[in-house]
């Protein structure tokens, strides 16, 4: 819990300071998030797909050969292949928000995000809403 009375300068220079540093190294990551491809393959490498670090579509591409394939194939594979290429871009995307703060990166699953605000509050010794929608 948040004591004023044990609360230094220091303390706010330090948490200031480190604030900033965050600050700093997390904006020079978001260009780097944007620029993030992931890819995967499937059928031996016969479709392939690519996706933007936020996981959608941008590319996939079909060799002619899959189409000696029956449809259900072809659209497993492509299902794979998608599938593929935003796992790749998650990894690609934690790994740099891991080495962007010197750690785990921040969950961005919203009850992850819920906890942590109550876990602050708390802290604080504020109270959190239950509905805080």
């Amino acid at each position: 819990m948040f004591r004023p009375d044990d609360f230094r300068l220091e303390d706010l220079e330090r948490v200031t300071r480190q604030s900033e540093e965050a600050v700093q190294r997390l904006s020079g990551v978001f260009g780097e998030l944007r620029a993030v491809k992931g890819e995967g393959a499937a059928a031996g490498g016969l479709v392939a797909a690519v996706v933007d670090g936020g996981g959608q579509i941008v590319e996939v591409t079909l060799d002619p050969r899959v189409m000696r394939l029956d449809s259900a194939s072809i659209a497993q594979a492509v299902t794979e292949a998608v599938r593929g290429a935003q796992a790749d871009a998650h990894r690609k995307n934690t790994e740099l928000l891991r080495e962007a703060t010197g750690g785990e990166p921040p969950s961005l699953d919203p009850a992850d995000v819920d906890t942590w605000l109550r876990d602050v509050a708390n802290a604080m010794g504020a109270p959190w809403p239950d509905d805080h929608a």
